[in-house]
């Protein structure tokens, strides 16, 4: 009777521990757009976004991540112009085709990323992120959650992590900490992004494909070919075009 027991409660802990390294968690993009147009008229300025935010699911398992549009986050792109048309700004997003493909097996992202209309692959390894874990802790839906931070030249990168959900995983290319992230800050809030709510269930894993959908091409010319077309876009139409990466 003690081995039955004890039995059944090695199993009920293993399968807890699985559901805890699969799942899906919702996160909140926040991005703040910081627009400046020379010769824009005021009633133009005062109608321009100080922020776009886009939901994205990460869904992961202990091995691979992939990122993408949440179906329920709206994704559209919006045109103001004046009303003698010499000034037209395009908000245009690619979230619809965006999806980041990640796996900790061989160190390797899979980015599709839309463009103007078209979608590319652009293939590139995982860097190893610098991060210094502090001992500051905070409550975050039901989780304990640890500081973490990098801090360099250009940015500097908050982001609060869960031993709770043991993967190395998070939103976009923020990773590597020895558990789930599920708050980062850029640049004192130049980029949000918030975890909503968390699902661990290891069925969802089976909803993990690499993005095989576009032309493959490396990341620098991806941003060669994007600037190329902004730069055409704009003297076709003389409009300012406002991206989110």
């Amino acid at each position: 009777m003690k081995y039955i027991i004890t039995f059944g409660f090695v199993i009920t802990i293993g399968t807890m521990s699985l559901a805890q390294t699969m799942g899906k968690i919702l996160y909140t993009e926040t991005q703040k757009l910081d627009i400046q147009v020379e010769g824009i008229d005021e009633s133009i300025a005062a109608m321009l976004p100080k922020t776009r935010s886009v939901n994205k699911d990460l869904i992961f398992n202990s091995n691979e991540s992939l990122y993408l549009t949440a179906d329920e986050s709206e994704s559209e792109d919006t045109e103001l112009s004046s009303d003698d048309g010499s000034v037209r700004i395009m908000f245009q997003s690619d979230d619809d085709v965006s999806q980041l493909y990640k796996s900790f097996e061989s160190q390797k992202a899979i980015n599709q990323r839309g463009l103007f209309g078209k979608t590319f692959i652009v293939e590139e390894p995982l860097d190893k992120k610098k991060w210094k874990i502090t001992n500051e802790k905070i409550k975050y839906l039901g989780y304990e959650c640890q500081k973490a931070v990098i801090e360099e030249e250009d940015k500097f990168i908050v982001a609060w992590f869960t031993s709770q959900i043991p993967v190395k995983i998070g939103p976009e290319y923020y990773d590597g900490l020895p558990g789930a992230i599920l708050l980062i800050s850029k640049n004192d809030g130049e980029l949000e992004i918030k975890a909503q709510k968390v699902k661990l269930d290891e069925s969802l894993a089976h909803d993990i494909k690499i993005p095989d959908g576009g032309k493959k091409v490396s990341n620098e010319e991806f941003e060669s070919i994007r600037e190329e077309k902004e730069k055409e876009m704009e003297k076709m139409y003389r409009r300012r075009t406002i991206r989110r990466n």
